[in-house]
Parts: C-alpha cells; structure tokens; sequence
C-alpha cells in the first residue's frame, strides 16, 4: 500500500521491551521509500528493529555475559533483521538500484563494535537502516587485509583498503551499481579482491612474514565469496 508521501507502508511485528509485556505482540505498519521493486522494499522494512539499540554508541560496550552482548557474527540484531540481510544479499547485484533508494533511512537496525564493522575507533556503534543496506550493498566487505596499519616496502605506514576506496575508483557508488547490476555477486566481489591484492603488492610490504599475511587474509575472503559468504 502506498502513501502520499510516495513510501510504502508494510507490515512489521513489534515487540514490547518491557520485561512484563516482551512476549506481547502487536503489529504496525511501517513505511519505507517505493525503490520500485515490492520485493526488496518488503526486505529493507525487516531491517528496521523493533528493539531499540541497547547501548549508545560510543561507549565501552556490554559485558560479554550480558543479554546484550552481539548474537550474529559479532553483531546484535533481532532474527528480523538477521533474516532481512541474507535474504538481500540473496537478491544479488540486481537489487542493487532499489537499495540505492533505501541508504537514507536513518531508523535504528543493529548494533556491533569497530572490529566488526570495519570502523576505527573504540565502543559500540549502533547502525541505521541505511548502513545495513551498504553492509548489503558490499557483501560486508568494508576491509580485507587484516590489518589497521602496516608498514609499506618504502617504510612509511599504509591504511587498510576499503571497498569504499575500490567503489571510489569505479567513478563512486552510484557509477559503480549500474555497472555490476547485471553480473553475478561472486564475480562482482571477487573483482574487488584481486583489486585489494593487487594494490596491496604496489605498496609492497616490510617482510616476506607480512606479505604472505596480508594475502592470505585476502584469499580467505574470496573463499568465503565463492562459498556465498563474505563472512567467516
């Protein structure tokens, strides 16, 4: 169904907070933007939370032994939103012109720390709807190397290389979906990896030991790809 405001209003099950009333259930409409596919609209509505971010962002973060502490692959996510994420990903590169319709939707989604979501800095980082469709987007592959900083062969320090710096160089997120949309997600992912390796050789490494860490790491990740996953 749609909405004056050109959203589309869809079902989404919600869930109380509160300790007395967790298991009630009641359904509201959410909206979100028309992308022109009801499929993937349907998807990205599951990535809104119905349980708000348990921790600001920022801080320490919860104990390991909290009922808070990250439940899927490091990340803190209802079932909804895990669902929501690996079906998208199912979708492949041809759903890619729809979710460029969804990045600016700033309703909560889940919940990581850095490590994970390939951010430098320290604490808990709460993600928004539109930060878990470029999690889609990428493949979750914001870096591949292993490492936050590393000495090149000239001896001056190197930053890990993003997906963000591979789409930068593609003419930018927007260029770069309307040339992938209608090839494969293996074949698309696997192209940024050999960009990674390939890059990561011109900029040379301090020892034999790195070299072969660096790439290695890299080579793990295109075997997730090819597996389907761009996780371990």
């Amino acid at each position: 169904m749609a909405s004056s405001s050109g959203k589309v209003i869809l079902p989404l099950l919600l869930l109380s907070l509160s300790p007395v009333t967790r298991a009630q259930e009641k359904e509201l409409p959410v909206a979100v933007v028309d992308s022109g596919s009801k499929v993937v609209d349907e998807l990205v509505a599951g990535l809104v939370s119905h349980r708000p971010a348990p921790w600001p962002t920022g801080v320490d973060g919860p104990p390991s032994e909290s009922e808070w502490a990250p439940a899927f692959s490091g990340r803190y996510a209802t079932e909804e939103v895990k669902m929501a994420i690996i079906q998208l990903q199912k979708l492949g590169p041809s759903a890619f012109p729809h979710l460029l319709k969804h990045l600016d939707d700033d309703r909560y989604s889940y919940s990581d720390e850095p490590l994970i979501s390939g951010v430098n800095g320290g604490g808990w980082m709460n993600h928004s709807v539109g930060e878990a469709v470029y999690l889609v987007l990428t493949n979750d592959l914001s870096w591949v190397g292993g490492y936050k900083i590393r000495d090149g062969a000239d001896g001056k320090s190197v930053m890990p290389l993003t997906i963000g710096d591979f789409i930068d160089t593609r003419g930018g997120l927007e260029a770069w979906v309307e040339t992938v949309k209608d090839r494969s997600r293996i074949e698309v992912f696997t192209e940024f990896i050999e960009w990674c390796v390939a890059e990561e050789k011109k900029r040379g490494f301090a020892s034999n030991e790195e070299e072969e860490r660096v790439l290695s790491n890299c080579r793990k990740k295109l075997e997730k790809i090819e597996e389907g996953s761009g996780k371990e």
